[in-house]
């Protein structure tokens, strides 16, 4: 048997790290969604891919470098791990109600650091609660209106749509910020508390369906969903609420290859039946998308005719299966014509640097003069 070289050994060794590595990340985000409180809504960004890997390859240097040192002052977004954001309603599942919010970031910072200084920035805001082996921090953001002030009115006016935020260290670098109580049930199920109800393991999977995921946005889609929207206004059409009341779940994400980033769709429905209908509904719109594009290039500018043409090329690599009760949708798009259009764009937005006039250049010309104000008698 071959030996096999120092230099060849080594880079083995770092190539199985760099596995290992990657492996622990995922297991670490999926860990931390699995223990996710029961939510309507979640939101998961791999932070470190999409700040380390996918901005570097669209977005101008000089851009990304000043906006990553605006923040440096207080988090180096270069260290962030995955942040995840949850939404849950209350109640009767209203559209019309704010929804509660939660908040998890995990990366190279200090969550007690941030903490402290959220504290001395709101010294008379903020009361603490202890749970469990835990403190959390609860900050009031609107004061009690005082006695006999109307509500919405002068004194009685909210000046944030929620009274109170509140805030802990899941860990040394995990913090989570959000409604009390949601923060409460989060810290429950992150600590092995049975005794509220977890993400579904569904959505978990959904939300991670992608190895190579950047950003994905998982919904549960409560019962009735028809009447919610009718109730903000919608005009009725039976056909289309039987389709919207038969979606369960929905998916979006956007994932990174080597050289090309791609958007995927999933929309899980209550039978093989519903799913095979919605595909055929979504053909009939790509078709009707491709020609009013094909008619727009037509008549487009030379200006703006590099960019309809890009969408087209998106358009055209589309895919529409049905498998089962889902839908799955996915689009493709080259990392260099995505990183054109973002540079075409930071380039229309530049101001155009004015030449300053040199000093004395007007010297021995003429002087205008404002004319004299009539005096007053």
């Amino acid at each position: 048997m071959k030996a096999q070289s120092p230099a060849r050994f080594l880079l083995s060794l770092v190539a199985l790290a760099l596995v290992a590595s990657a492996s622990a990340r995922a297991q670490d985000a999926r860990s931390a969604l699995t223990n996710f409180p029961e939510s309507q809504a979640v939101l998961y960004i791999n932070a470190r891919r999409l700040i380390n890997e996918a901005a570097p390859t669209v977005v101008p240097p000089e851009a990304l470098n000043k906006a990553l040192a605006e923040t440096k002052q207080f988090i180096d977004l270069n260290g962030l791990e995955y942040v995840i954001a949850g939404a849950r309603l209350k109640g009767d599942m209203s559209l019309k109600q704010l929804p509660e919010f939660l908040l998890i970031v995990r990366g190279n910072f200090s969550a007690e650091a941030l903490l402290s200084g959220a504290r001395m920035m709101g010294q008379d805001m903020y009361t603490q609660e202890t749970v469990g082996t835990k403190t959390i921090s609860v900050f009031t953001l609107n004061k009690p209106a005082p006695a006999g002030a109307i509500a919405g009115v002068g004194q009685g006016r909210k000046n944030f749509p929620v009274d109170q935020i509140a805030a802990t260290a899941l860990d040394a670098n995990t913090i989570a910020v959000g409604i009390p109580a949601y923060l409460k049930d989060a810290m429950e199920a992150s600590s092995g508390g049975g005794g509220r109800p977890r993400l579904k393991p569904e959505l978990v999977d959904l939300a991670l369906r992608d190895a190579n995921t950047l950003v994905s946005l998982v919904a549960d889609i409560p019962p009735g969903m028809s009447q919610q929207i009718r109730a903000l206004g919608a005009p009725p059409n039976a056909e289309m609420e039987r389709m919207v009341d038969a979606v369960r779940q929905v998916q979006v994400a956007v994932n990174m290859q080597p050289s090309v980033f791609g958007v995927q769709s999933i929309i899980r429905m209550d039978d093989a039946e519903k799913a095979s209908a919605l595909s055929g509904l979504i053909n009939m719109g790509l078709g009707f998308a491709k020609g009013e594009l094909q008619k727009d290039l037509q008549k487009a500018s030379e200006s703006s005719k590099a960019d309809l043409t890009a969408l087209m090329r998106v358009v055209e690599t589309l895919t529409n299966t049905a498998r089962g009760n889902e839908v799955e949708l996915n689009v493709s798009f080259q990392q260099a014509g995505l990183a054109e259009v973002i540079k075409r764009q930071f380039a229309a937005k530049k101001p155009e640097s004015r030449v300053a006039p040199k000093p004395g250049a007007n010297k021995g010309g003429a002087v205008k003069r404002r004319p004299a104000r009539p005096r007053r008698r």
